[in-house]
């Protein structure tokens, strides 16, 4: 019975991870087959506590930054143009075996050792097979995400610029007062990782939301203000 329950988490973990652009591994032993394609992009990233952040010196003030690498990764077996991304140790072995094998000759195996949150986690890179016409055809017609449009949520159209560098300024002020969930909710609002990267349009909307953040900060504190200012006037 346990088995059969083990057996249905793990399928069910593993169609969790599918289907989004992201190749997901989280588990011990998981594995993807597909090709390295096109440029690497790399980035600073924070991690929040649950996921990573594009790095912004002027937000993450107390916070260390890491290098993430994206890549597009073409997956046979979903006929899909997927990412894969990983640190500077994965990134070491894409190098090593590019530079042995050639990027754009092989299929590649990548395979995590390590459970989920070990610090100690590390992936192989193995060589599958060569790529053959057929797969050079699929890879062609699928085409690579943008990856630094991904990253910083744009669209790609020139028309609606990001924010001047005293538009950020201003609201970098104003987000440090907030909590930290507060900035999350700002940054998920518009799609964006850096407060930079907002664009021009959407300005005003931020404005708004920065207010209504504002607001309930200042009612949670007089909450809890209000039950010392009774006890200090005997109320």
């Amino acid at each position: 019975m346990s088995n059969a329950w083990d057996h249905a988490a793990g399928m069910a973990d593993k169609h969790a991870s599918s289907g989004g652009i992201f190749i997901r591994m989280t588990g011990n032993g998981d594995r993807v087959i597909g090709a390295f394609c096109g440029e690497p992009f790399p980035r600073e990233v924070v991690w929040t506590g649950d996921r990573y952040e594009t790095y912004d010196p002027d937000l993450h003030t107390d916070k260390r930054s890491s290098l993430r690498v994206m890549i597009n990764f073409y997956v046979p077996a979903e006929r899909d143009m997927k990412v894969i991304e990983g640190g500077v140790a994965w990134f070491k072995d894409v190098l090593k075996v590019r530079d042995k094998y050639g990027l754009d000759k092989w299929l590649f195996e990548v395979e995590r050792h390590g459970e989920a949150g070990d610090p100690k986690t590390t992936y192989t890179i193995l060589p599958e097979e060569k790529l053959t016409a057929e797969f050079r055809d699929e890879i062609a017609g699928a085409g690579p995400h943008d990856l630094g449009a991904l990253v910083s949520g744009d669209g790609g159209g020139g028309e609606d610029p990001p924010i001047d560098a005293e538009a950020a300024v201003e609201l970098v002020t104003r987000l440090k007062a907030l909590p930290r969930a507060d900035v999350n909710t700002f940054l998920e609002q518009f799609k964006v990782q850096r407060v930079r990267d907002l664009r021009q349009s959407d300005m005003e909307a931020a404005r708004q939301l920065l207010g209504g953040l504002d607001a309930r900060l200042r009612r949670q504190a007089a909450r809890v203000d209000l039950p010392a200012k009774a006890r200090r006037w005997g109320g």
